[in-house]
This record gives C-alpha cells, sequence and structure tokens, in this order.
C-alpha cells in the first residue's frame, strides 16, 4: 500500500464535510476513500466526515492506494505537449492503442503509467479522449480519479478538433453532420443510421482543396467510435489511408489527426489549449 492524498477547494458554505465531498467525487470513489481514509485536513488542520467547512476552504484527504497493474508497463519517449499535477496531454503515434486489449496487450495507457512511474508519481491515470490505434495526435490523461471526474462526460468539457485528409472535392464546404452510430453485433465495426444507435454529431469545414482530396477539419460534439471516420464515409468522403471504411489504399495509414485541445483546467480554472501542426502527405 502507498499514501496518497486528495486536494480541492471547498464551493459552499456552512456544510458538513462528507456533503461536499459527495459533490465533488463519485460514489464509487467515495466509499473507496472511507475504505483507506488514513486522515482529513481542512486548512491544514485535523478533522472528520462530518466537520463544517466554509466555501474556500482547502480540503486534503490522505488515503491508501495499491501499486498493483494488471498490465505489464512500457518504456518509451512520451511526446508530452502539455503537464501539471493532474493532467497530461500526450502526443500519441499511429499505431499505438490507447488502452491495451488481450490480442494487443502494448499500449498509450502503459506507457503514461511506466513515465509516472520514472517520475515518482502515482501510479493512476485516465485517458479521457481514447484515440483510434490508427489515429494520431493529442489526448487528455487525468494522473488521478478527482482529475478524470472533473472532466465528466468529457465532450462537453474539452473542445478536440480533429484534422483529415479525405477524398475528392466536397460540395458543402462547412456544415453540421448529425447521425446515430450502431454497431454489428461481435464485430469491430460500425455503422450509420437515420434512427438506431447512439446519436452522433460532428461540425466541419473544408480547409483546404487539392486535385483529388480536401483537409477537413472536424469538431465534435459527440465521441462516438470512428465517428469521424463514419461521418467522412456518410458524405461520400472517406478518409484517406482507412481499411476498415475506405479505399484503404494509401500506404500510409489512416490520415487523421488530433491536433487541438482545449479546457478549463477544474482546479485553477486557467484555460488550457495544445496545438500541434501535423503533416500531411498528399498524392496527386
Amino acid at each position: 500500500m502507498r499514501k496518497t492524498n486528495i486536494k480541492f477547494i471547498s464551493k459552499n458554505d456552512n456544510i458538513q464535510l462528507f456533503e461536499e465531498v459527495g459533490m465533488n467525487i463519485s460514489r464509487k470513489f467515495y466509499r473507496n476513500l472511507k475504505n483507506t481514509l488514513i486522515s482529513i485536513t481542512i486548512n491544514n488542520n485535523e478533522a472528520d466526515w462530518n466537520s463544517i467547512v466554509n466555501k474556500g476552504d482547502i480540503i486534503i484527504i490522505n488515503y491508501e492506494v495499491e501499486d498493483e497493474i494488471d498490465w505489464p508497463l512500457y518504456e518509451s519517449k512520451l511526446d508530452i505537449m502539455y503537464e501539471d499535477d493532474n493532467y497530461i496531454v500526450v502526443n500519441k503515434r499511429k499505431n499505438l492503442l490507447s488502452i491495451p486489449t488481450k490480442g494487443e496487450p502494448y499500449s498509450l495507457y502503459q506507457e503514461v503509467l511506466y513515465y509516472l512511474k520514472e517520475t515518482n508519481q502515482d501510479l493512476n491515470c485516465s485517458i479521457l479522449n481514447r484515440l483510434d490505434k490508427d489515429t494520431r495526435g493529442l489526448a487528455l490523461i487525468a494522473k488521478n480519479r478527482l482529475a478524470a471526474y472533473y472532466m465528466s462526460p468529457t465532450h462537453e468539457k474539452m473542445e478536440r478538433r480533429y484534422l483529415c485528409l479525405t477524398e475528392g472535392i466536397w460540395e458543402e464546404k462547412e456544415g453540421i453532420i448529425k447521425n446515430y452510430i450502431d454497431r454489428i453485433d461481435d464485430s469491430h465495426t460500425r455503422f450509420c443510421t437515420d434512427s438506431t444507435g447512439k446519436i452522433a454529431i460532428s461540425h466541419y469545414k473544408v480547409i483546404e482543396e487539392y486535385k483529388n482530396s480536401s483537409l477537413v477539419e472536424f469538431i465534435l460534439e459527440t465521441g462516438r467510435t470512428h465517428q469521424i471516420r463514419l461521418h467522412t464515409k456518410w458524405m461520400n468522403h472517406p478518409i484517406i489511408g482507412d481499411v476498415l471504411y475506405g479505399s484503404g489504399e494509401y500506404v500510409d495509414g489512416l490520415e487523421l489527426c488530433s491536433y487541438k485541445l482545449s479546457f478549463i483546467n477544474p482546479f485553477t480554472k486557467e484555460k488550457v489549449e495544445v496545438e500541434i501542426k501535423p503533416n500531411f502527405i498528399v498524392n496527386e
């Protein structure tokens, strides 16, 4: 077991500590805290769950966690674009899963845990915007459960912008794509529908046109699996290099990148904005 803590500032006046904490974390996390509690302080003074807190009070809850990790950790030089006490933004490379599976037990998740271990940080992380294996670009990672909770639901707390190189020339240069995404039973493949499945909303804008392809920006309102890949196919302009939903003839892989990410840091109230400049190879 290892000692760690969470720290946050009370948002309410004249309220019992357990009520304030319950407004800030999930029920599961709250139960975990009660079972592994070491101590609580309010403004550096010892307290308990029934103590009264007021707006602006600094609450620190010390508890124990286990360092047992179910997956092996892998050394890698992470391309870290931003980091603070609660969040990391990493530029994920192509052909890397966001989280491991039994079939492919190697992922960004394990690489981040290795980095946290090597830098003597808590071995706890949650990848908040899971990119497809073939999608490169910016991924936001929470370093603790409170940081992850504060960013939920992710699609409402974070703006995600993508660039993709698509087949052909778009007739409508910008607009909104709104439909539903459903799943084929026992398959990784999804498909768009008019009524069944989960709603999916994307805003798109053509940035540049070439002879036989277009560079298009997507801003997501929802975060469905394969959403951009399916929405470009729905518009008859699949992403170049998409072997699942397009022709897949482009040898360099899927031309899709999470290039810009912004959010309001819930701990500091400051806006965090990270942007990279992806390179797309246009074959004319």
